[in-house]
Formats: structure tokens, sequence, C-alpha cells
């Protein structure tokens, strides 16, 4: 209702006011227009809908509970198409606000055509999830042409949008969590429902408790948001009620009910503090590697920074080509040596071609502090992961996530996954769905163990005294003795 940036979008459960709230601040800014000569606030502002039932239905429906019915007249409502509120009133201040509100579906990408032409103050857009980006695209090009500046210009221009959480694939995810386009604001309101998981394994599942925190309670019947759980699944309770991001994925999300994007993730990008020497990375090998970033905090938190992924690449060329450019650019006060590593137990199989393993190269020839962890069993790893993300630090989560960890972030929700049995009713396979969330998602987990000291200390020792013993005879051939 404050934000005058140029283009903001709010995000919330339904229920939530995000309507009404909206046309309350389409209504406040027409009033804003700053006059003209005449002392008159022109302003026209178009309000988007997918489809006319909807528009219908709910767009100007909940506009003309607020503006246009038998107890508020403030100006003629043309029903034709399209729909059009003309608003002409007095203020208190002796300027007059002469404003129209058109009303149009926009349902697919060629709607684009209904746009051209249109001289425009500002856009709502309403749920704006069900809107194609070329839609939204063309919107944001069509306002701030009117009032003309020969009638004052307007004193404000740009969009305002509302909407349910979308998928992680969808076009609205990537422009609010991943590219953050300079003057465009989201906002993100809080749950009606909080998850919270009970048991463990195969006896785990959700929770829903009433979120005290949710706006518009006041307006909602006793329990609105709570009653709605029954018979619901997760999936549509999380997007619907608890106003988070859902996921596209057939399968069934490993850390479902445990994953809270909004708690997990950092607001902003995270980068190491050099005091806590203690940089640590999780690694999976093999021709699909990958590499997490993180540290492990005085106070128990786990912070993952950074992500790298490869493709078609063995140890030693991820490390010189994406790895070690990554610390040399972003993490230089860190020496290698100093740097702890984790890796798949694996990765101390030794190859038939050389001799040396993944885990022993990054010892031996790139002086890392390189340990396999203790247990390659998917549960073991899975229950590194969930010990953070189930536990607070005073009061705040465990595990920390930086928003460029984009792979990571679509995996945790949703993406890194149980696959579908195909079979009637809901069954799912007991091991990860080998996917392109499941190598980045791996390394986390030997993080997870390592920042646990769930690591193998004894293959450890005995490479060391291996190489040791190497070295010796190296030293003996050289001197002759």
């Amino acid at each position: 209702m404050r934000a005058r940036g140029r283009n903001t979008f709010i995000m919330g459960p339904i229920g939530s006011g995000k309507t009404y709230g909206s046309a309350m601040r389409v209504f406040d800014q027409i009033c804003e227009q700053k006059p003209n000569k005449s002392d008159i606030r022109r302003s026209r502002w178009v309000a988007v809908r997918n489809t006319y039932p909807d528009l219908k239905g709910t767009t100007i429906k909940d506009w003309c509970d607020l503006y246009h019915n038998e107890e508020i007249s403030l100006g003629r409502f043309n029903q034709d198409f399209p729909p059009t509120h003309h608003l002409d009133f007095d203020l208190p201040d002796g300027t007059r606000v002469v404003a129209e509100v058109v009303f149009l579906a926009l349902d697919r990408p060629d709607s684009v055509r209904k746009l051209r032409g249109l001289q425009v103050t500002g856009f709502w857009l309403n749920e704006v999830k069900e809107l194609s980006k070329a839609i939204v695209d063309m919107c944001d090009g069509r306002h701030g042409r009117y009032p003309s500046a020969a009638d004052g210009g307007p004193s404000w221009h740009g969009m305002i949008g509302d909407t349910n959480a979308p998928d992680t694939d969808h076009w609205y995810y990537e422009l609010a969590e991943e590219i953050k386009p300079e003057g465009w604001t989201f906002l993100q309101q809080p749950g009606g429902v909080i998850e919270k998981v009970v048991g463990s394994g195969s006896t785990r599942k959700s929770i829903w408790l009433e979120n005290p925190d949710a706006e518009n309670l006041c307006n909602l019947p006793d329990g609105y948001y709570i009653r709605q759980v029954q018979g619901k699944k997760d999936d549509w309770i999380r997007v619907n009620l608890a106003n988070l991001y859902g996921n596209v994925s057939t399968g069934k999300p490993i850390y479902g009910g445990l994953w809270n994007d909004l708690r997990h993730v950092a607001k902003h990008p995270l980068v190491a503090i050099p005091k806590h020497q203690n940089l640590m990375m999780g690694f999976d090998f093999g021709r699909t590697p990958a590499c997490a970033i993180g540290q492990l905090m005085p106070n128990g938190k786990l912070r993952v920074i950074e992500e790298i992924i490869a493709t078609g690449m063995g140890i030693r060329k991820f490390m010189d080509e994406a790895v070690l450019p990554a610390l040399k650019s972003r993490y230089a006060q860190f020496p290698l040596k100093s740097i702890q590593v984790f890796g798949d137990p694996a990765g101390i199989a030794k190859s038939g071609n050389d001799e040396n393993s993944p885990i022993g190269i990054l010892i031996d020839e790139y002086k890392m502090d390189a340990y396999p962890t203790a247990s390659n069993l998917p549960e073991r790893r899975w229950e590194a992961v969930n010990y953070f993300l189930t536990n607070d630090i005073d009061g705040q989560p465990a595990f920390e996530l930086s928003p460029e960890c984009k792979v990571l972030r679509k995996g945790f929700n949703g993406g890194y996954c149980f696959r579908r049995i195909n079979t009637s009713g809901e069954k799912y396979t007991e091991t990860a769905d080998k996917n392109s969330f499941s190598h980045p998602h791996d390394a986390v987990q030997y993080l997870a163990q390592g920042a646990q000291g769930e690591i193998d200390h004894s293959w450890r020792d005995r490479h060391d005294s291996e190489r040791s013993n190497r070295s010796h005879l190296i030293k003996d051939q050289t001197t002759g003795y």
C-alpha cells in the first residue's frame, strides 16, 4: 500500500486481502495524481485478469464492492466491452478527479494486440501468475503515456500485481528470486498456516498449524485457514494456504515438509566470512561433478554459499576449469590447505589408469584437506541435511542457503525427489531420482555430513601413511639408498 516504486507485486495465500488491497492502492494513486492547470487529476488504469469470467466474478466485483455500489457512486460504470469505470468526483482540497479504470481479460500471449495503442498511467495485474510473460512485458512498455506531457504528465506510472504462489519454473519465480530486475519489488505475505513435520523415515508426515502472523484475519471467519487444511493434499496447502512456492515435479520431494523457502533462503547473496577460517566444500564426483561451498558458523549454523556444477568432466578438469577459478576470485583469503573437503566415499576408489582416486588427487595434487564421509547410505546423507533444516539457533534456522544457489534451491523446492512409480495409487521409489538436481544435492549432503563430523578418519590415516611411504621410496631411489 505504501510502495511507490515502478513495479510492485505481492504474493500471498488465498483470503489474505490481496485483491482488495490492490484495488485500494489503485484508488489511492488515482487521487495522488498531480492536478493539471485546471486542477483536474487525470489518470487511466487498466486492470488485467486472464479470463473474462474471472475478471467479472472477482476483479470487477471486488472493485465495485469498494467504489461502485448502492452506497457509493463515484462515476458511471460502463459494462460494455471493455468494462470501464469512469470516475469523476471532487476531493476536499478543491481539485477534481477524472479517471478511467478499464478492465481487460488477456488470456493468451497473442492478446497483446489488445494493448497496442493504449495510453495508460498504470496497470493492475490481478492474479498475475495466470498471465503470460509476453503480456506482462507489453504492459510494462505501455504505462506512463497518460496524461500527456501537455496535460502535466503522470506523477507516477508503473505496474502493480497480486498473486498466489507460483511454481518454481514460473517466470514470476525467475524474476522475483533469480533475476531481481531493477525497479521491480516483490513482496511476500505470511502464510495462513505453518507446516510442522513429525515422525521420521516412513512415519514422517506434515501437520499444519494456524499462523498467528497471518494477515487479514480480522476480516475472515474463525479458523478460516486451518479448516481448509482438511481433505487437502500437502502440495495444495503449501501453495494456497502456506504461501510457499510450488514445484512441477511429479515425484515426492525428499525434503517435503522440512524445507521452507521463505525461512531457509537468505534475503541477500551470502559471502564467506574471513574471520571464520573454516571454509568447507562438499564434492560429488563422477562425470557430472558438483561442489557445494559453505561455512559452519561458531553457533552451529551451516551456510551454503555457492554451488558449482559441471558435466563431462573428471576431477582434474573440474578443479582446473571450474573450482579453482571460483576459489581464486571469491575465496582468495582462504588458502587451499585450510579448506576442509568432504566427498563421496566412492571417491576413494582408484582409477585403473593412474592408480589415483578423486579424493586422493585433491589431497596429493591440490594440497587440500580432504576426507571421505563416513557413509554413503542415502538415509544417512538425508538425515545430515535434515538435522540443519529442522533445528533453530537463537530463533533462526540452522541452515541458510544463498539465493545464488539456484539449482539447489529448486531441488529443495521439489526438484530433488523420489520418482513416482507408474502404478495405481501414489507410490514412489525409495531412492532419489537421478536428474539435474541430484548431483548438487549429493554434494550438499556430503557437506552436511562433514559439518557434523561424519568423516572417515581411518581412510585418511591410511592414505597419509601410503603417501609418506611413497615419498620415502622416491627419496631412496633418488639418493641411491
